[in-house]
């Protein structure tokens, strides 16, 4: 069974270029970044969990394959690093690259987050009265994006600069190394 796979990305120009061309030099050094940038994005991580309410937040949300267990919807937020451009519609590489991407990969975590954003008009909605109530009754606990979203916005500036300075150091790092 796939995952369910949501995430929140913040693009970066003129990084993939130098990322792709750390690898081909020296592909520990590349890991170092990445981790680096991960650890950066720790701030949003923890803002997005402590989002996660602790209580199941549907009465009967239990007993189906992947329930709200709230542990796991919290291990499910995660950084994701790839250093890949996307395509535009167009078949056009894209220049910029997601360098970071907030993501939920527990099913459950995915419909809390997300539920009710296309308003009932989603794919395969049929605007069934039992999908609306589950929609009103999660809206009591605010609108769709819930946690990824609004940890996103409260956090991301800081991210950035820690993405920033880890770059920086990597960027010493192989100035000293060449000098």
């Amino acid at each position: 069974m796939a995952k369910a796979s949501l995430g929140v990305a913040a693009e970066a120009e003129g990084v993939a270029d130098a990322i792709r061309t750390l690898g081909r030099v020296d592909k520990e050094l590349k890991k170092d970044l990445v981790k680096s940038m991960k650890k950066a994005a720790d701030p949003l991580v923890n803002e997005a969990r402590s989002l996660v309410p602790t209580a199941k937040p549907l009465t009967n949300w239990y007993g189906w394959k992947g329930g709200y267990t709230p542990a796991k919807v919290k291990r499910g937020i995660s950084v994701s690093q790839r250093n890949t451009a996307q395509r535009t519609r167009s078949g056009q590489q894209q220049e910029t690259i997601k360098l970071l991407a907030l993501k939920q990969t527990n099913a459950a975590g995915a419909i809390y987050d997300i539920a009710g954003r296309a308003n009932g008009a989603g794919r395969n909605s049929e605007g069934a009265p039992r999908g609306r109530a589950m929609i009103e009754k999660l809206n009591e606990q605010g609108t769709a994006s819930r946690t990824l979203w609004p940890a996103a916005e409260k956090r991301l500036g800081e991210v950035q600069d820690a993405v920033k300075d880890a770059i920086k150091d990597m960027e010493n790092y192989i100035e000293k190394g060449l000098g």
